[in-house]
């Protein structure tokens, strides 16, 4: 059942996407970064950490951050929506679709910061300003050739240390990680339960627009509603069995390690 509704939210993506086109810019970079990251803090076992492939593509005025495998899928389903159109043998398979593990996105317009994700099978979009930073350290590095560095700041209840490359002169970094004067080359907390690292630089003109938009809150509501789903998911199927629920909502303490807290 559930793999339905990854099939809803995507063809949902495809519309989304269609109404956007307008608003669009190209790149003139892009970044590669490895998304390292714990969904269980309990568990200290280092093969179960989650890794995703995250594309950063921007230009000194926008920019848009997401999942490889994520903007894979939606495409595959554009497609095969497209090919329905035309014809009645189109069959949309969750299991054939590119598997991601993030589905969040990131897009900035000037200073303005956008995060959407969805819960159950509604959009949200919170929106942010750059985060305030300390740059007050001697410390330099070198990542992908790039002298490099060291900032920190406070996220959520976390401090980050990012390393940013001022030979890239633009305050761009992963997710919402944004505002130095150079673009952010890695950044982690302390623990290490979210560590993005870039691994390849490239120029590509690519569209610059929202992957979709949700319905506008704020960070805490969307925090509310979020945990008000892993407390209660699905409330409305009428087939979920309260056995299947119950497993489902242990599953979710689990999962206990969000990047936005």
């Amino acid at each position: 059942m559930f793999k339905y509704f990854s099939i809803i939210l995507l063809i949902s993506f495809t519309c989304l996407f269609s109404q956007q086109k307008a608003n669009t810019s190209i790149s003139e970079l892009q970044v590669q970064y490895e998304y390292s990251f714990v969904r269980d803090t309990t568990d200290i076992n280092p093969n179960h950490r989650f890794k995703e492939l995250m594309l950063l593509d921007f230009n000194p005025n926008s920019s848009v951050f997401y999942s490889q495998q994520y903007a894979a899928a939606r495409e595959a389903v554009k497609k095969a929506t497209f090919a329905a159109q035309t014809s009645s043998n189109v069959e949309i398979k969750a299991s054939d679709l590119p598997k991601y593990k993030v589905g969040y996105s990131v897009y900035r317009e000037g200073s303005k910061i956008y995060f959407t994700s969805n819960i159950n099978r509604d959009f949200f979009t919170f929106e942010n300003t750059y985060l305030d930073w300390n740059t007050n350290f001697k410390e330099v590095r070198t990542i992908l050739g790039y002298k490099c560095n060291k900032a920190t700041t406070k996220f959520g209840n976390r401090v980050y240390t990012a390393w940013y490359a001022k030979d890239i002169p633009v305050s761009e970094g992963p997710y919402r990680f944004k505002g130095l004067t150079g673009l952010i080359l890695e950044i982690s907390d302390e623990n290490k339960y979210h560590s993005f690292t870039a691994i390849g630089i490239e120029k590509k003109a690519i569209e610059i627009a929202p992957l979709q938009k949700g319905i506008p809150v704020t960070k805490e509501q969307y925090i509310k509603k979020r945990e008000e789903f892993k407390n209660n998911p699905y409330p409305q199927s009428k087939t979920l069995t309260k056995e299947r629920r119950d497993q489902m909502i242990e599953t979710f303490k689990k999962d206990n390690n969000p990047i936005e807290n």
